[in-house]
């Protein structure tokens, strides 16, 4: 069994995780609709884990649309 979590990023932007409940190996694993996954010792490192790997990637995604759009910007501006 796992359980669903929403992660909101400062932009507003969301993304869904799920952690698993301990496995028969004793440990909680992770996955990410960005299509991460991982496996943790305990269930709120999993969730950390999780939402770490969430953050990153969508300020990633933040920054590549921000440049994007000033490239955009300053060639109208030419």
């Amino acid at each position: 069994m796992s359980q669903s979590f929403t992660f909101i990023d400062v932009a507003g932007n969301q993304a869904q995780y799920n952690v698993s409940e301990k496995d028969h190996h004793n440990d909680f694993r992770w996955s990410t609709d960005h299509g991460d996954h991982g496996v943790a010792l305990s269930f709120e490192e999993a969730q950390y884990r999780a939402r770490a790997v969430l953050k990153d990637s969508m300020a990633a995604n933040r920054r590549s649309d921000e440049a994007t759009r000033m490239s955009r910007y300053s060639l109208r501006r030419r």
